[in-house]
């Protein structure tokens, strides 16, 4: 059976990108390979990028001078926030210049100033802002926050008012390991508070929708980039947007088929973008994608890679067993024959320059 795939790169079905960052376009201080040629490409297409990331801690200028650095173009009008995300939803719900409670970094400070309203904390008492006059609190992850910043928020907030988070992530990646996330300090408040805030970053719509406006593209002509399942792919599905899952990040085949997602699209990174893209198509007894062909003897795998490389025979053996994952077939088992794909991945030699 014929291979459906387009001449076309897949890019050139869409006028902008959504991208995730961490795990797509660097790990950390490092370039993931190809990634900066690749987007230095798409922009010299005239595909529009923006960046949307989740860490409310760090203002623009300085997620886009990392950017930047590493190779890939980038300027801080480019990154979208999720503290950008809950300042633009303060905005429409407040009057313009509303103290609002910045619990949390740079980030959140500034979010708030550039959206027309008045970033307070208990360090703050420029104006003549009393703690008294505070409208609403925006939650973003702090690192200099104290006991008593949170105990202050605990007492607005009792009185009902209007409470947006960046982000209910419960852990934040640092080289070392897990740290505490913002999801983490929303739960001690919410524990004391018994209420909830409303959340606008990823997967929450908000911020795919201020990364929209900032593209100025459609939903049906924008892509969402990530690496991780439950914020970038979950995320894109609740916006509306197309999805790409990269392999370059965390989660692998097996963390995809004991969720509940179907990313649009499986690539190894960024630069697949650029390439025609073969989608598996199905047969009468499996799945066929590239030169590789997958078959399920009930949901027992085997995989035949041929000359296909590792991501056709990867995207074959994803689409049988997220069929069986739809037609009801045990999580836990499809997990168990989805460890052979990754090792597939695994296996695979790394990237040339």
């Amino acid at each position: 059976m014929d291979v459906d795939e387009s001449a076309e790169p897949l890019i050139a079905g869409y006028d902008g990108v959504v991208c995730d960052l961490d795990g797509v376009v660097y790990r950390g201080a490092d370039a993931v390979h190809g990634a900066p040629e690749a987007l230095q490409h798409m922009v010299a297409r005239g595909i529009r990028v923006v960046y949307a990331t989740n860490n409310a801690s760090r203002v623009p200028a300085e997620v886009a001078a990392q950017i930047a650095g590493i190779g890939a173009p980038a300027a801080a009008s480019d990154v979208v926030s999720s503290a950008q995300a809950g300042a633009a939803r303060l905005a429409g719900q407040l009057d313009e210049g509303a103290a609002v409670l910045a619990l949390g970094g740079d980030g959140v400070v500034e979010a708030l100033r550039d959206a027309g309203l008045r970033p307070v904390s208990l360090d703050d008492h420029d104006g003549g802002v009393g703690l008294d006059g505070v409208k609403a609190v925006l939650q973003g992850l702090g690192r200099n926050l104290r006991v008593r910043d949170f105990e202050t928020a605990a007492r607005l907030l009792t009185a009902g008012l209007p409470w947006v988070a960046t982000n209910d992530d419960a852990t934040l990646p640092l080289p070392w390991g897990q740290s505490p996330g913002n999801g983490a300090y929303v739960d001690l408040l919410a524990a004391a508070l018994r209420r909830r805030p409303e959340v606008v970053g990823k997967p929450h719509p908000p911020l795919y929708r201020l990364a929209l406006e900032r593209l100025g593209t459609s939903a049906p002509r924008t892509l969402a980039v990530g690496d991780r399942i439950g914020t970038d792919i979950v995320g894109a599905e609740a916006a509306g947007l197309d999805s790409a899952w990269v392999l370059t990040g965390v989660d692998r085949p097996s963390d995809l088929v004991a969720s509940e997602s179907s990313p649009t699209y499986v690539l190894t990174s960024l630069a697949q973008l650029l390439q025609p893209y073969a989608v598996p198509v199905s047969d009468a007894g499996g799945w066929q994608c590239g030169g590789a062909r997958v078959t399920c003897e009930g949901a027992a795998l085997s995989v035949e890679q041929g000359s296909a490389g590792p991501i056709e025979a990867v995207r074959a053996g994803l689409a049988a067993l997220l069929s069986l994952r739809d037609e009801g077939a045990p999580r836990e088992q499809l997990r168990r024959e989805a460890r052979a794909l990754d090792r597939l991945l695994d296996d695979s030699p790394p990237p040339t320059r």
